[in-house]
Order: structure tokens, then C-alpha cells, then sequence
């Protein structure tokens, strides 16, 4: 039996077990690991790679799971008898790598990159994770065997709305709270409430996803211009929309905060058109200074419909998200739609529910939040320290795991083609315009650099290869 060893700093974004997981499967597909043949302990493989022996143990589990390895008691793990090699070691290299960078987006000769938009995988709690689904398993045996509630498990419903009273001071009934896998399936409801004939509106520049959901479900959409105070509402006069979606509290991608007299102006206007507001509070989490800014739905529970994901805050994979309705909806959400079964596992329900309550989320969001506040001030200082302030302007807003740049005006002519240039350089930045349906011309020079994947002196280094293109 040979240890397995496998380079940690490839795995990207990725979390440790399943990089290992992945690397394990692998090595058994191509033939480097045989049928029958041995696998070293979880102990000694932790210790080899250094990782802690829950990363293995959740590896191993997953390969278990899927069939591809047995563990035999008191003799060890062990890969599977019947496992055929798949494809040749030569072609699964090569497809190893195709699919590896199809996976994390990350191109071989990237060496900076500034376009991982996730917090870093070893922020994730797994030993106190795996403690709660250890006791959630004995604790909800009945639980288990039960359809879970279409709206998502009491329980989780009820930690959410402790959660969000205490956090953000949004007093709700849990009643009221529609839990699903992702945003996507809750604007798919909402498409369902509201119907196709309105039109609905989002920011421009923003998160494509949500057009392309509404599009994709025969809805009309209009791309409604952001300026330094959010989402213009002018346009929304003498419209058909019904439905709006987006960010006040902190505006992907430029960072702008909607102040209160443009929030009023858009929620009478809400009122007096009997409109929906879709208030995305997706990364409110990550806010480094002051208290957390007013949503919209404290100011008005009738109009506004508050959504928000713990795929941000725990991990890619977590999918779960929730949305509070107002009264109306509420009520034509249980005549339409109650009769739709949970569309979320009630295991990670459960789990989530106690890893709220036992206060295990706000200590989480507490550590994390410090330590991307960290990373952010190392950016700032990595940005004077390169000397390249003297060419571009930071939006600082304090929120967020991005700085928004834009190179000054005296500057655009080098900035020609600036993130294809340094693309060239194997440095990933993120264009503003990719985000602009239209009208993207004031956005040519504005770059987004997440800051979550690289230390200070890495990011400095890649500020003095942009000082010197400008």
C-alpha cells in the first residue's frame, strides 16, 4: 500500500474532501489504484496531506457512498472488487484536467486571479458540521421517514426567523417563510404567483441569472439603469412591472447602497402600482463596519418579498435558500402552490436548523466576517504599496468580497482591452460590462477584484504587472 499523495494548492475553491474525494475517484477510473488494492487509514492520510481525519473521513464516505471503494471492519478501506477501469490512464489525465478546469473555471496558466467569488473552503466548520448531522440523525429519526413540509421543515423555519430578528430586526412569522434549493426554484414560484403577462425589472448592470430565469419562462424584462444610489426608479413609471428585483443594500457589481429617500420614492411606488419588490439581501453578511443598513422589508411588509441564501455564508453546495412573502402572496402561495412536496433534503434541514439555533452560524459568520474584513484591508494596502492607485479609483463601501475599480479617465487609453492584456499575463480580473445588458459604456473601465482566494503578497506582486500595462 503506497500513500496518496496529491497537491493541495490545485484544488482552487474547491472544499478539501471533495478535491481529495475527486483525486481518489480519479486514480481509480484511470487504473492507478486497482481493484481490491488497500487504501491508507484515515489517520495516516490526513496526516500525510494535512488535512484534519474528518476531510478524510468525509472523502472516504462519499467514495463509499457512490460504490467506487468498501470499507471492511477491523481490516481498513479497500477499493471495490467489481470497479472497471473506465478510460486509459493517458486519456483520463487529459480528461482530468479538461474537467478540472471546467469545474473551478480556472485556466492552467492563470497565476493570479482575482475572479473567485466564494469564500475559502477551510472557513467551512466542518468538525462542528458533522457533530450536528451525527446527533440530527438520532435526534429526527421520525422526521426522516415524514414527506417534509413544502414551504421547508418548522424547524428550520423557525431558526430562520430567530435568526433574522435578531441579526437584522425583521420580525416574522415563520409561517410566512418558503425555504428551497437556491434562489432560482424561488423566483421559479414567484414567476408561478405573479403570472407572465407583467413585466419585471432588474438592475443593469447585475446578476444575469435572474433575467435569464424570467426570460427562459416567457416573462418580459427590463434592464433598468444603476447609478451611485442604486436602481433608478424614473423608468419604472407608466411601465407594466409588476415584479422588481433587486439589491439595495449592497448592489452587485458596482457596491452602491440605495439611500432611504430613494428607497421610500421606490416602495410608494410599489404601492400605488400594486407592484412586488424582490429585496436580494445576498451578501448582507459581509458588511465590515457599522450595523447592518434597513431592509426594505422592515420599512414595508405588504409590498416587499425578502430573499436570501446560505450558499454565500456556508458553502456552494449548501443549497438552501428562503424568502419571506407578504400577506397577499403568502395567501395565493398556499391556495396555488401549498400542494408541492419539499424540494430540499429534511437531513440538511435539520441540521441547518440546529447549526442556527445553537448559535454555531452567528459564531461562523463572526469569524468569517473577520477574516475577509482582513483580506480586504490587505487589498487596499497590497493597492498602495504597488503604487497602482496612482491609476485607479477604489469603491470602498465596506461590504461585499470584491473591490470595484476604475481606471482614471487620464488613463483609459492604456486601459484598451486592459483585462484581455493581463489575461495574457496570467492575471483574471472581472470587466464590470460583463455584467450590462446594454448602455455599458461608462462600465469599459471598472473591474471587480475578489479578494477571498490570495494573500497580500501575491496580490501585490499582480498589482505591479497592471501598474506596469497602464
Amino acid at each position: 500500500m503506497e500513500l496518496l499523495t496529491y497537491s493541495m494548492e490545485k484544488r482552487g475553491s474547491e472544499p478539501v474532501y471533495l478535491y481529495i474525494y475527486e483525486c481518489i475517484k480519479n486514480d481509480i477510473l484511470s487504473g492507478k489504484i486497482l481493484p481490491g488494492e488497500k487504501l491508507p487509514s484515515k489517520r495516516v492520510l490526513a496526516a500525510h496531506l494535512g488535512v484534519a481525519i474528518i476531510t478524510i473521513e468525509n472523502a472516504y464516505a462519499q467514495l463509499i457512498t457512490e460504490g467506487y471503494i468498501q470499507s471492511r471492519e477491523k481490516r481498513g478501506y479497500y477499493v471495490s472488487e467489481d470497479m472497471e477501469v473506465l478510460a486509459s490512464p493517458e486519456k483520463k489525465a487529459e480528461d482530468d484536467i479538461l474537467d478540472k478546469a471546467a469545474v473551478s473555471g480556472k485556466n492552467a496558466d492563470i497565476k493570479y486571479d482575482f475572479s473567485v467569488n466564494s469564500i475559502k473552503s477551510d472557513s467551512f466548520p466542518f468538525d462542528t458540521w458533522s457533530r450536528i448531522m451525527r446527533k440530527t440523525m438520532l435526534d429526527h429519526e421520525a422526521g426522516f421517514m415524514e414527506a417534509p413540509d413544502g414551504r421547508g421543515v418548522p424547524k428550520l423555519r423557525e431558526a430562520i426567523a430567530d435568526y433574522l430578528y435578531k441579526s437584522k430586526g425583521i420580525s416574522v412569522s415563520a409561517s410566512r417563510i418558503i425555504v428551497g434549493p437556491g434562489t432560482e426554484y424561488l423566483h421559479h414560484l414567484l414567476i408561478q404567483l405573479v403570472g407572465r403577462s407583467c413585466f419585471v425589472a432588474v438592475e443593469n448592470p447585475g446578476y444575469k441569472k435572474i433575467s435569464r430565469i424570467y426570460e427562459t419562462n416567457g416573462v418580459r424584462v427590463l434592464h433598468i439603469p444603476v447609478d451611485e444610489k442604486g436602481m433608478t426608479i424614473d423608468r419604472l413609471k407608466d411601465s407594466n412591472v409588476r415584479l422588481v428585483h433587486l439589491s439595495p443594500s449592497h448592489h452587485f457589481p458596482t457596491g452602491s447602497v440605495m439611500p432611504v429617500h430613494r428607497r421610500g420614492r421606490l416602495l410608494k411606488w410599489a404601492q400605488e402600482q400594486g407592484a412586488y419588490i424582490i429585496e436580494d439581501d445576498y451578501d448582507s453578511e459581509f458588511r465590515f463596519e457599522g450595523r447592518p443598513i434597513t431592509t426594505l422589508y422592515s420599512m414595508d411588509h405588504s409590498n416587499v418579498i425578502y430573499m436570501n441564501t446560505f450558499t454565500k455564508t456556508l458553502a456552494p453546495s449548501i443549497r438552501i435558500a428562503y424568502m419571506i412573502l407578504p400577506e397577499k402572496l403568502f395567501s395565493k402561495y398556499m391556495d396555488k402552490l401549498s400542494f408541492y412536496s419539499g424540494t430540499v433534503s429534511s437531513f440538511e434541514q435539520y441540521t441547518l436548523a440546529e447549526f442556527i439555533a445553537g448559535g454555531y452560524y452567528e459564531r461562523h459568520i463572526r469569524r468569517v466576517r473577520n477574516r475577509y474584513k482582513k483580506c480586504r484591508q490587505e487589498m487596499l494596502t497590497a493597492l498602495s504599496e504597488s503604487g497602482v492607485l496612482e491609476f485607479i479609483t477604489v469603491t470602498e463601501d465596506k461590504a461585499g468580497l470584491q473591490l470595484a475599480i476604475s481606471v482614471k479617465p487620464e488613463y483609459e487609453k492604456q486601459a484598451v482591452n486592459l483585462d484581455k492584456r493581463l489575461l495574457e499575463k496570467g492575471i483574471k480580473i472581472v470587466p464590470v460590462t460583463s455584467y450590462c445588458y446594454s448602455e455599458g459604456e461608462k462600465y469599459k473601465n471598472s473591474y471587480l477584484l475578489y479578494y477571498s482566494d490570495m494573500d497580500r503578497d501575491r496580490m501585490k506582486e499582480a498589482f505591479s504587472y497592471i501598474k506596469g500595462l497602464l
